[in-house]
C-alpha cells in the first residue's frame, strides 16, 4: 500500500480535485464534500480556500495532522453517507474510493468497517429496510472495489 496521506487540509484538497476533474460538482459531490469538511473539522474558511485554490491552479500550505482512529471515523462517516444520501454514482464512489486509498485502508480493515456499519444500523433501521440498504452496502463496495484499484494517491 501507499502511505497515508495525514495532512486534513491534502486530503480535502485531493477529493476536492477528483470532484471537480468533470469542471462542475453535482449535488452529490457537493454534499460529500460539505460533508468530508465537517468530518475533518476543517476551519470554516477552509474548503473554500481549498476550492479556490483547486479552481485556480494553486498550491495549499500544509494543514492539521490526522490521526489513524480519527482516519476510520472520517472513511465510516462518508461511506455512511454515500449510502444514505447520494445517488452513488461513480464520481461519489471515486471520492469514497480517494479516502480509502488516502487513509491506506487496507480489504481487512474497510471488511471491519462494513461490518460495524451494518451492526449499528441493524439496531436502528426495520428489517425490510435494512435488507435493502445491505444490498446496496454490498454492490458500493463492489463498484468502490473496481475504482479503489485505479486511484493512486500522489503525495
Amino acid at each position: 500500500m501507499e502511505p497515508r496521506l495525514t495532512d486534513r487540509r491534502g486530503v480535502f484538497h485531493g477529493a476536492t480535485i477528483l470532484a471537480l476533474r468533470d469542471g462542475q460538482l453535482s449535488n452529490g459531490e457537493k454534499r460529500l464534500l460539505v460533508k468530508l469538511a465537517h468530518a475533518l473539522r476543517l476551519d470554516e474558511d477552509e474548503p473554500k480556500r481549498v476550492y479556490d485554490a483547486v479552481v485556480n491552479g494553486e498550491s495549499l500550505e500544509s494543514g492539521q495532522e490526522i490521526g489513524g482512529q480519527e482516519m476510520r471515523m472520517v472513511y465510516e462517516q462518508l461511506l455512511e453517507a454515500v449510502l444514505m444520501h447520494t445517488d452513488r454514482s461513480d464520481d461519489e464512489l471515486t471520492i469514497l474510493a480517494y479516502l480509502r486509498r488516502a487513509f491506506d485502508i487496507g480489504d481487512a480493515e474497510h471488511r471491519a468497517i462494513t461490518r460495524s456499519l451494518d451492526r449499528q444500523l441493524e439496531e436502528i433501521i426495520h428489517r425490510t429496510v435494512l435488507q435493502d440498504f445491505r444490498m446496496r452496502l454490498d454492490d458500493t463496495m463492489e463498484r468502490i472495489g473496481g475504482i479503489f484499484d485505479m486511484i493512486r494517491i500522489q503525495i
